[in-house]
């Protein structure tokens, strides 16, 4: 198949430039392509990337980060008008961020996350996250509790399918009772046995480590098939960013590194789960 063929086969629809920020950079970006005469593999070597991910860039399906728009600018001589929009578009809502999001959680080979105020999904059981649910239901922001439930449980076992590694780091607020007695018993039993296997890593950061760099709220770094790296911060009431941009995907991971480094060892944090029963009141 020749260059100009395969090329066809790729060109993705362009986003509607009024849909956001970052639609609008990727409509501009074939709009200058087209306007140069270039084809997308010239502008592969610009970005020095492949075809496919030109596509993705054009199509919006695939967010433009501070190397890409660095290296337009330069080349457009743009006055740097792509970086500046970058940083606007880091400001808003993305409507695209859900599904990556979710893409994430079920094709990441390695998982880097730190949980401040609840037990963090790969680790929940089936009661626990119904007792999440039901609160949310009963303040008004979700209809359908069983559904809710089935789908949570679908994606978590789709992010534990093929074992990936998994390194958590979970406030010691995050382990607080959140339901009757004999659901907290549960789940703390589960979170030790998740422990102790081999490709899981749970440690407690105490309370007495605060202030911390994780101080301001969750987030959850992912390495992906490709060693691409990812990353979703926040997530208050549904609404958080994911991070495609490998600068800023890397500046989160070094942040779980430095609350990963205050936190307890792995059998420290194992003890510590083993007698959370009689522990109750320290969380109160």
């Amino acid at each position: 198949m020749n260059e100009v063929r395969r090329c066809a086969i790729m060109v993705r629809p362009s986003p509607d430039p009024h849909e956001s920020i970052y639609a609008f950079m990727a409509y501009y970006l074939r709009f200058l392509r087209l306007q140069r005469g270039l084809t997308q593999a010239d502008l592969a070597k610009i970005l020095n990337c492949s075809i496919g991910q030109v596509s993705k860039y054009e199509s919006g399906d695939k967010q433009l980060g501070t190397r890409e728009c660095t290296a337009l600018d330069k080349t457009f001589d743009t006055g740097g008008v792509f970086t500046i929009w970058l940083g606007y578009a880091k400001l808003g809502i993305d409507a695209n961020a859900p599904s990556r999001l979710d893409r994430y959680q079920r094709r990441a080979i390695e998982h880097y996350m730190f949980a401040s105020n609840y037990v963090p999904l790969p680790f929940q059981t089936e009661d626990y996250t119904r007792g999440m649910l039901e609160a949310g239901h009963a303040a008004g922001f979700l209809d359908d509790v069983d559904g809710a439930l089935e789908r949570r449980m679908e994606l978590q076992d789709a992010m534990l399918d093929g074992r990936p590694e998994i390194w958590a780091v979970l406030d010691q607020v995050a382990l607080r009772s959140m339901g009757p007695p004999e659901v907290m018993e549960a789940q703390w039993e589960h979170l030790l046995q998740m422990g102790r296997l081999f490709h899981v890593s749970i440690r407690i950061l105490p309370l007495r480590a605060a202030p911390h760099v994780g101080i301001d709220g969750p987030f959850h770094c992912f390495t992906l098939p490709n060693r691409r790296h990812a990353a979703f911060s926040g997530g208050a009431l549904g609404v958080g960013r994911v991070i495609d941009d490998q600068v800023e995907a890397a500046a989160v991971a070094l942040r779980f590194n430095r609350i990963a480094a205050r936190a307890w060892s792995e059998d420290q944090s194992r003890e510590y789960l083993g007698g959370m029963s009689e522990r109750l009141d320290e969380l109160a």
